[in-house]
C-alpha cells in the first residue's frame, strides 16, 4: 500500500476488529452479570420475607413452615449449614452480607440461597423450575398472609413498608378493582379470588393481579420486565458505524498531508531536472512543515555549492591560461634558441610553469577537501623579494616592451611613475 491513508486506516481497521472481539467477549460477560442481577431482584425480596418468617420459630415451626409452603407454591425448600451446601468463598460472603444468591441450574431454572440466621449459619434454599411463575405465585401468597394480620386501612402501609424492607425488585401496590387497569372478564376472576396475569401495553412485560379475600383490595405486582440481553447485531452496527466515521476522520487529516507530500516530490523532482531555484512553502512546526524546512535548507546549499563550482571552475580556467601560455611561449623560444645558455634558461622557465599548473591542482584538491572539512593548514615563511623576482622574470618575455622597476613609493607621484 503506497497510500498514508490506506496504511493508516488499515491500522485503525485491524484495531477495530481486535476491540469487537473484546467487545464480543465483554458483551457476553456482562449479558451474564445482568441476568444474575436479574435474577436475584427477582428472588431477593421473596427469599428475604421468608427467611425473616422462619427467624423466630423453633426447629418445630420451621418444618411445618416449610412444609405448607413447599405444597402451595410447588418449590422444593430447605435450610441448610454452610457445611451442607457447595458454596464457595466468595458466595458464602455474599450469603451472609444479606444477598439472595441464585445459582443457575438450568434454561429457566435455579436455585436460591437466603441466610436465615447468622448464629447458626442457617440458609435457606430454594430450587426453583420456572424463577418468573413460581416466584410471583410465592410473592403473591407471602404477601396476603403478611398482610391479613392487619386492619384493612393499614394494609397499604405495611406493604410499602415491606417492600422497603424486604427490596422487592418490582412495584407492589394495593389497588381497588376500579383502580386496576383489568378488562372485565379479568376483574371478574380477581374478584373471586383467582390471580390474573395481564401483559402490558408495550408486550414486554407482565403484572401480576391477585384478589385479597375479605378486603376490597386487589395486589398489584408489577411490570416484571423481561431481561432482554444485548443483542451482537448491535455491535456489528456499532462496528460498521465506527469504521465510517474514523474513514472520514482519518481521510480528512491525511489528505493534507498527503497534498503536502506531493509538493515535497514534485519540487524534488524540479531540482533533480535542473531547477535549482525551486522551494516549497515551509508552514506550520508539525513534522511536514520542518522536513520543508530542511529541504528548502538542501536545495539552497545545493545552490550554492553549485554557483561556487562554477566559479571556481572559471578561476582555474583562467589561471591555466597563463602558465599554458608561458609554455607554449617557452617551446617556441626553445626553437629559436642560439645558445646553450639561452636553451637552458626557456627549459628552467617551462619547468617553473609546469610547477605553477602542479599547484593549481593542488589547490583545486585542496579545495575539495575544504568541502567535505577543514584541513590542517601548514604555514612557512617566504622570500617575498625572491617571489616578485621570479614573477617578473617569468612574465617578461610575455611583454618585451614592458620595463618593470622595483622601489619603494614615497609619494603618489612616485607610485604613478613606477
Amino acid at each position: 500500500m503506497n497510500s498514508i491513508f490506506l496504511r493508516i486506516y488499515g491500522g485503525m481497521c485491524a484495531a477495530l476488529v481486535l476491540v469487537a472481539v473484546l467487545g464480543v467477549l465483554a458483551l457476553h460477560l456482562l449479558n451474564q452479570v445482568r441476568s444474575e442481577q436479574y435474577r436475584e431482584r427477582l428472588a431477593h425480596g421473596t427469599f428475604s420475607l421468608m427467611a425473616d418468617n422462619l427467624q423466630p420459630m423453633n426447629e418445630t415451626e420451621r418444618h411445618r413452615a416449610l412444609l405448607v409452603w413447599e405444597r402451595l407454591l410447588g418449590i422444593p425448600l430447605s435450610l441448610q449449614t454452610f457445611a451442607q451446601t457447595d458454596l464457595d468463598l466468595t458466595q458464602r460472603t455474599r450469603v451472609l452480607r444479606g444477598h439472595a444468591l441464585v445459582e443457575q441450574t438450568g434454561p429457566h431454572a435455579a436455585k436460591v440461597y437466603r441466610l436465615v440466621s447468622d448464629k447458626e449459619q442457617l440458609v435457606l434454599t430454594g430450587e426453583v423450575q420456572q424463577i418468573s411463575e413460581q416466584l410471583a405465585r410465592a410473592t403473591i401468597y407471602l404477601l396476603a398472609d403478611e398482610l391479613v394480620r392487619y386492619p384493612v386501612a393499614e394494609q397499604p402501609k405495611r406493604l410499602a413498608q415491606l417492600k422497603e424492607d424486604k427490596g422487592f425488585g418490582f412495584d407492589l401496590r394495593l389497588v381497588t378493582v376500579e383502580e386496576a387497569d383489568m378488562d372485565e372478564d379479568q376483574s371478574r376472576r380477581v374478584s373471586e379470588g383467582d390471580t390474573v396475569m395481564a401483559l402490558g401495553k408495550g408486550g414486554d412485560s407482565i403484572r401480576v393481579f391477585a384478589g385479597m379475600v375479605g378486603t376490597p383490595w386487589v395486589l398489584e405486582i408489577g411490570p416484571l420486565f423481561q431481561m432482554n440481553p444485548y443483542p451482537p447485531e448491535w455491535l456489528v452496527l456499532i462496528a460498521a458505524l465506527g469504521l465510517t466515521l474514523i474513514g472520514l476522520i482519518v481521510y480528512l487529516l491525511v489528505r493534507q498531508l498527503e497534498r503536502r507530500l506531493r509538493g515535497l516530490e514534485a519540487a524534488a523532482t524540479r531540482i533533480a531536472k535542473g531547477s535549482l531555484e525551486t522551494r516549497v512553502p515551509a508552514r506550520g512546526a508539525d513534522s511536514v512543515g520542518r522536513l520543508a524546512a530542511a529541504f528548502n535548507g538542501m536545495a539552497e546549499h545545493l545552490q550554492q555549492l553549485l554557483a561556487i563550482q562554477r566559479e571556481l571552475v572559471r578561476a582555474v580556467s583562467h589561471e591555466l591560461r597563463t602558465p599554458v601560455a608561458r609554455l607554449r611561449f617557452g617551446l617556441e623560444m626553445i626553437g629559436s634558441a642560439t645558445t646553450p645558455q639561452a636553451l637552458e634558461k626557456y627549459r628552467e622557465g617551462m619547468d617553473h610553469d609546469i610547477e605553477d599548473l602542479d599547484k593549481l591542482v593542488d589547490e583545486m584538491l585542496t579545495y575539495a577537501r575544504l568541502e567535505q572539512g577543514s584541513p590542517a593548514l601548514n604555514f612557512q615563511r617566504i622570500d617575498l623579494d625572491a617571489l616578485v623576482n621570479q614573477v617578473i622574470e617569468e612574465l617578461a618575455p610575455l611583454r618585451a616592451d614592458v620595463t618593470v622597476q622595483r622601489g619603494l613609493c614615497l609619494s603618489a607621484a612616485d607610485c604613478d611613475d613606477a
